[in-house]
């Protein structure tokens, strides 16, 4: 049977992407913060600031990357790294100074020295002459290091006019972001024992971050803020600086970082991912994005970005799911999902729209399969005013279909929707499934129990008393059931902007529910709405949201959701239980939310942690709605049956994909004799 995985973790598989692809993907335990690359004796790595120790990978093969070793310190959610000549740079806002790692053997890190003039700094960078920057640190607002010899840099100067947040260097000039007054500054570096500002200006926004364009004539800000977006900067005549343009993708979220290679920006756009812009024209034109998150938030997803290695791949840090190894380019697939409908005898039309940034498309396919079954049918899609289609008959009434797509261009670059084809596929059910199992809440709720060692945010069921993060909700303040009022939340007391007044504190709350009799079942769809809040507070996404099912009424317990990825708003999840535990009559559920004590942070000093359940649903779904031979769906394998596969199988006429579906009886994605021999069979049976 097929195992579809509908876990938070796995939210990287349904991408919101355009022209950039996945090649590879790395989670780790803890959240990161920014990320450096570096290309070192035939071999690409990514280095990765996590919060209390810095992870360095091997990228070079993007689908099986690797750690190799981790260098621990302070715990901080701000990591800044930089690579020059055989060493890496760590620089945090923990009180570490800036660590100094020799990576001369790749597979085993060392940290060899320490750079103690600062005991924390918010951001470090190096220029391509081998000077060094510290920025957000003590005493000077940039520090300026000679890394002539890399494992012991000598101070050759600093400058001291505003807090600097971030910075490019280039040619000798530093193009310095001082975000507290929105200003941008112009550095001339040429005597570094003694920088001199050029020019200045302060603009509305808060200026986190700045990249420069290779010839020195344009200059790419971003804003760290609500609303915070890209702007483009003329600056050829220091006297007379123009802006050009401004991009916004989402004016409740932010950007983040921002980086040129080869005429292209780079940018990484925390909740709205890795995007790329094309200036070329003086304005912004995205040119393709991989959204990394599915989080709705501010400061949340895509912290940073690194575009500079010599196989083009790019490797992005998102805060809560790990490390991403894209590429920029080949075979996009777009599509809008199929949702759940009503049965008819209509044809179900999808669509697709499939492109390619080198070569040209030259097939796409969507593969289907009914039911949860292992058996997946491939059909070709036509091609028909700009986007690829086919239609799909559904056999009857109660149907679960799973499909997913396949794009291939002459180039052999291909691409599936979503990424994970048959291990993630798009399901949806046409018409009414039998309910096995409901439970809404507002009617008589038995049997359900609430235990745990939690001791604040208690399992409760009451109708839902929203919170507040700022602007960003915590707690939901309404259930899913229509007309419905009721739903089990954790903790249910907070003032509406006091949220940690009433979350989750200092252990697990734990809720079970009655038994649930199962043993007459072959199949089953489980769906539910959750709630599920971690990634707020002073320690985000370090708790973890778990939901199990038992099978022997509750002796043990097999994982379903097991993630530490928040979604701010109700989410409906699905599984086939089938493919995770026997079906009996002592089945059980639980759903189990945590905050994770630490010492000093107890309480609402850790993460803000609440959830929610509501509209549990257990549905029956029949192991094969088609009979195999009975081509014409009159329910009887007869002599017209077997007229109708020969003809398919001669080419005289073409079968529709269910008819397809029925006459290839030994499910080889042929029809032909064997079939028409396996149709007489299944008559003289």
């Amino acid at each position: 049977m097929i195992k579809y995985i509908f876990l938070s973790i796995f939210s990287l598989l349904l991408p919101d992407s355009y022209n950039m692809q996945l090649l590879g993907y790395l989670p780790f335990d803890q959240q990161t913060s920014d990320i450096t690359g570096f290309y070192q004796d035939g071999r690409e790595f990514a280095v990765v600031g996590l919060q209390n120790t810095t992870a360095f990978v091997d990228v070079t093969d993007p689908a099986n990357s690797f750690e190799v070793g981790r260098i621990d310190g302070g715990t901080s959610i701000w990591r800044d790294l930089k690579y020059w000549d055989r060493h890496v740079y760590i620089g945090t806002e923990a009180d570490d100074g800036i660590k100094i790692v020799s990576v001369d053997d790749l597979d085993n890190p060392i940290l060899v020295n320490t750079i103690t003039d600062v005991d924390n700094s918010h951001n470090i960078h190096v220029d391509e002459d081998g000077y060094f920057y510290i920025v957000g640190a003590d005493e000077h607002e940039i520090w300026i290091y000679d890394l002539s010899i890399p494992s012991n840099p000598t101070l050759v100067g600093t400058w001291d006019e505003e807090y600097i947040h971030d910075l490019d260097v280039k040619n000798n000039l530093a193009y310095a972001m001082g975000i507290y007054t929105s200003t941008a500054y112009i550095i001339d570096l040429s005597d570094k024992t003694n920088p001199q500002t050029l020019v200045s200006w302060q603009y509305p926004g808060m200026a986190h971050d700045a990249a420069v364009t290779e010839d020195g004539n344009y200059l790419v800000t971003a804003d760290e803020m609500q609303g915070g977006n890209l702007k483009l900067w003329d600056i050829r005549d220091y006297s007379n600086i123009n802006l050009l343009d401004e991009f916004t993708v989402d004016p409740t979220h932010s950007v983040h970082n921002v980086y040129i290679k080869d005429g292209l920006v780079y940018t990484s756009y925390y909740a709205d991912g890795t995007r790329v812009y094309d200036i070329s024209s003086l304005t912004f034109n995205e040119i393709g994005y991989y959204d990394t998150s599915e989080i709705d938030g501010l400061y949340v997803g895509n912290w940073g970005t690194y575009v500079y290695l010599p196989s083009n791949n790019i490797i992005s840090s998102d805060i809560e799911t790990g490390l991403y190894i894209l590429q920029f380019g080949g075979v996009t697939i777009q599509h809008d999902n199929i949702l759940d409908q009503p049965y008819n005898s209509n044809l179900i039309n999808f669509s697709v729209n499939a492109e390619s940034t080198t070569g040209e498309i030259v097939s796409v396919s969507m593969f289907y399969s009914f039911n949860n079954n292992s058996d997946w049918n491939e059909v070709p899609m036509d091609y028909i005013d700009g986007d690829y289609t086919t239609d799909l008959q559904i056999p009857n009434d109660g149907t679960v279909v799973s499909y997913y797509f396949y794009a291939l261009n002459n180039q052999d670059q291909e691409s599936y929707y979503p990424s994970g084809a048959e291990n993630s596929p798009v399901v949806f059910v046409v018409g009414d499934l039998p309910i096995i199992y409901s439970q809404d809440f507002d009617s008589q709720v038995n049997g359900w129990t609430v235990t745990g060692d939690a001791v604040g945010g208690i399992w409760e069921l009451a109708e839902p008393n929203g919170t507040f993060y700022g602007n960003v909700p915590v707690a939901p303040d309404n259930d899913v059931t229509l007309l419905g009022e009721l739903c089990y939340v954790t903790g249910n007391n907070a003032p509406t902007n006091s949220p940690s007044n009433d979350d989750v504190d200092g252990g697990e709350t734990i809720l079970k529910s009655d038994l649930i009799d199962l043993s007459s079942e072959d199949k089953v769809m489980l769906t539910y709405y959750r709630w599920y809040t971690n990634n707020l507070g002073d320690n985000p996404s370090t708790d973890i949201w778990r939901v199990d099912v038992s099978n022997n009424g509750g002796g043990t317990w097999v994982s379903l959701e097991n993630t530490n990825i928040s979604n701010n708003s109700w989410d409906k999840r699905m599984f086939f239980l089938d493919d995770y535990v026997a079906l009996t009559s002592d089945m059980r559920l639980r759903f189990i939310a945590e905050d994770t004590f630490y010492d000093g942070e107890f309480g609402s000093g850790g993460s803000i942690v609440e959830a929610a359940i509501d509209d549990i649903l257990i549905q029956s779904i029949s192991s094969n709605n088609i009979m195999p031979g009975d081509i014409n769906f009159d329910s009887i394998v007869d002599i017209l049956d077997i007229v109708m596969t020969i003809n398919f199988a001669l080419g005289i006429t073409t079968p529709t994909s269910l008819q397809f579906y029925s006459a290839d009886v030994n499910s080889d994605n042929i029809i032909d004799i064997l079939d028409i021999v396996n149709v007489i069979n299944i008559i003289l049976d």
